[in-house]
């Protein structure tokens, strides 16, 4: 929000500035087709009002669309970024401990933590310590067992 506020601000200030340049222009210019001050001036006042509205709306379109590109090419770049995240064995072995620690009566969040333990059983790189995670499986469910959970089915 705050960038926003000072978008508007930088491009107010810009558009006046270049406003009160092409005023000077734009009067010289009319007088030197004209003779004439009054006409001049007030030809030059009235093309420098419609055009600073226009300039200036512009300019505010123009910082939305390039805002809005960058930010979609920041958000694109965050969801392509490849993270390589190395989890020791130890690490997965507490992971699983502290699954096995969860109590609860959510029938969804059973489920997703049963479903954790059987993809790391299912992870040939975990062959080491699936006895360690099948015990922890087996607290969880020991855990939930009197739970009446009858219409999840348990594929290990």
């Amino acid at each position: 929000m705050e960038t926003q506020n000072i978008e508007w601000k930088t491009t107010l200030i810009k558009s006046l500035i270049y406003r009160g340049i092409t005023l000077v222009l734009g009067t010289v210019t009319a007088y030197a087709l004209t003779r004439s001050i009054a006409i001049a001036t007030g030809t030059a006042l009235l093309t420098e009002a419609v055009q600073a509205v226009n300039y200036f709306v512009y300019e505010l379109i123009w910082s939305n669309i390039s805002r809005r590109k960058l930010e979609k090419e920041i958000l694109q770049k965050i969801k392509n970024r490849e993270i390589n995240l190395k989890i020791g064995y130890s690490s997965i072995l507490d992971l699983a401990y502290q699954l096995s620690q969860i109590d609860t009566f959510v029938p969804k969040l059973y489920l997703s933590t049963l479903n954790i333990f059987n993809k790391m059983l299912e992870n040939k790189e975990l062959e080491e310590i699936q006895d360690e995670i099948e015990k922890y499986k087996d607290h969880f469910k020991k855990v939930h067992s009197k739970r009446k959970m009858f219409f999840i089915s348990d594929k290990k």
